[in-house]
């Protein structure tokens, strides 16, 4: 692949509701010994990602995809211009500072089409400095979020946006907007290894963090993700799964019952800290490893 030894050490550059930092040394556990390509196609913040081939120094062809175009707009801006980036990222902090609140709803209301860099640094400065690093949406497809209230947010950390950066070209990573379902079935096959982090079935009727798009992810998607699972696994593709702990997931799932694995987690965006803990987790496989 033409990489180096040893990748620099980076980490999600992006908050991101439902990232796998804390479950990490968990699901590695059951991540296959060897794989040669890599998909994630709900990526969110990465966090597998980075901690695959930066932590852990794994060397693949990787495929990173998410159906949110501002998104992946910034995981390319990063790849590929993280220094005029973090120019810019610079110029929101200042501007950040001196009158916090009133600049956070300015930049989120304003949603005139602009430059890519422009539109990178407007979603990383609001997803630092917004509630719990929600992303939502209304059915406009707008973005939502209350400021944060955090006394001093980062908002550049241009050491890791450019580790991050030479991370995912030294990788050669192909980052594309894309549904997960076109480049699984258009792409994958046998001895691939593929991360499935989708939005999660909810625990409750008030738990319902879905709304990363203004298409959301219903009971119907998740039997539609539990079809694609399985016409993967007769490609014999290797196949991780992370959802919540709920009946209907293991129902969907029940074909693969003796890899399905229930771990504590974290619910960091529960805005009551007493509730954030004390939750399970299902992370589900179709593979021995």
């Amino acid at each position: 692949m033409g990489v180096s030894s040893k990748m620099p050490l980076c980490y999600p550059f992006i908050k991101w509701a439902g990232g796998k930092t804390q479950l990490l040394p968990k699901l590695y556990a059951f991540v296959p010994a060897e794989f040669n390509r890599y998909f994630e196609p709900f990526l969110g913040g990465g966090a597998m990602f980075f901690y695959l081939i930066s932590v852990k120094n794994k060397r693949f062809t990787s495929y990173l995809s998410d159906i949110n175009s501002e998104l992946i707009n910034s995981y390319a801006v990063v790849k590929d211009n993280v220094e005029k980036l973090i120019d810019v990222l610079k110029v929101c902090e200042i501007k950040y500072k001196k009158s916090q609140s009133e600049y956070y709803y300015k930049l989120r209301a304003n949603t005139i089409a602009a430059p890519d860099i422009e539109r990178a640094a407007r979603f990383i400065t609001l997803n630092r400095t917004c509630y719990n690093g929600l992303y939502r949406v209304n059915r406009l497809g707008v973005f939502n979020v209350p400021w944060g209230k955090y006394k001093d947010p980062v908002i550049c950390n241009s050491k890791n946006l450019r580790n991050v950066s030479l991370v995912l070209r030294l990788s050669k990573a192909a980052i594309k907007i894309c549904d997960y379902k076109k480049i699984l079935l258009g792409k994958a096959k046998e001895g691939d290894f593929i991360y499935l982090d989708p939005p999660y079935n909810p625990t409750s009727s008030t738990a319902y963090f879905t709304k990363y798009t203004n298409t959301g992810f219903n009971y119907k998607d998740q039997e539609e993700l539990a079809a694609v699972f399985r016409k993967l696994d007769d490609r014999k593709c290797k196949i991780l799964l992370s959802n919540s702990d709920t009946y209907f997931i293991k129902e969907l799932y029940s074909d693969f019952a003796e890899y399905i694995t229930e771990v504590d987690a974290v619910r960091a965006i529960n805005s009551k800290g007493s509730k954030r803990t004390g939750h399970k987790e299902l992370i589900i496989r179709n593979y021995s490893r």
